[in-house]
């Protein structure tokens, strides 16, 4: 039987492990190891769950998530990785202890419009990426005189974060969750 003190310091080991490791140089400068941004990203949107990652990447790409993903994998023992964006998660579902999570909010640089289609046959759609908030993606549908089928309650939330839980909403009953009303999704894995 593993005791607590074997786990800590298990636990210690490979947070010391990353912090030494040299990260690829692509991504090194934004990787943020400052009290700030850690306090920042150790807790849920209830705090009720505090875990204290080792370092946030602040990505301007998809590349850069990739890259982090690669260096993970190549390690004998890969860190955890998490996904954050607005932080509304409950549960510790955008955090990890000793690992790395990715602030989502920083890859607005990449992609800053929402586009919407006239989608052909496929009907009016819009290319988001999951970064970007429920109430951007509204505005821009609302210039073309669309809204979303099915959406979130609370429209500060990001599109990633709520496809990430199906994206039930009040509007479910009539056209299903949000991630029914998807077309398509990049995942980087």
């Amino acid at each position: 039987m593993v005791t607590h003190a074997e786990v800590a310091k298990g636990v210690r080991a490979k947070r010391k492990a990353l912090s030494l490791l040299e990260p690829p140089r692509e991504i090194a400068q934004r990787l943020l190891r400052d009290p700030l941004s850690i306090s920042l990203a150790s807790t849920d949107y209830g705090h009720i769950i505090h875990l204290n990652p080792t370092a946030i990447l602040a990505p301007i790409s998809v590349t850069d998530i990739s890259t982090l993903i690669k260096f993970s994998n190549s390690l004998p023992i890969p860190f955890e990785i998490a996904a954050r964006g607005q932080g509304h998660s409950v549960h510790g579902q955008s955090m990890t202890r000793d690992g790395v999570v990715v602030n989502m909010t920083a890859l607005k640089a990449e992609k800053e419009v929402v586009i919407v289609s006239d989608g052909g046959a496929l009907g009016p759609y819009a290319d988001v990426g999951g970064q970007h908030i429920w109430i951007d993606v509204l505005h821009e549908a609302l210039k073309h005189g669309l809204t979303p089928l099915s959406w979130t309650d609370y429209l500060y939330l990001s599109v990633g974060g709520t496809l990430s839980n199906a994206g039930i909403s009040g509007q479910t009953f009539r056209f299903g969750p949000q991630i029914s009303n998807v077309h398509q999704l990049q995942v980087i894995t």
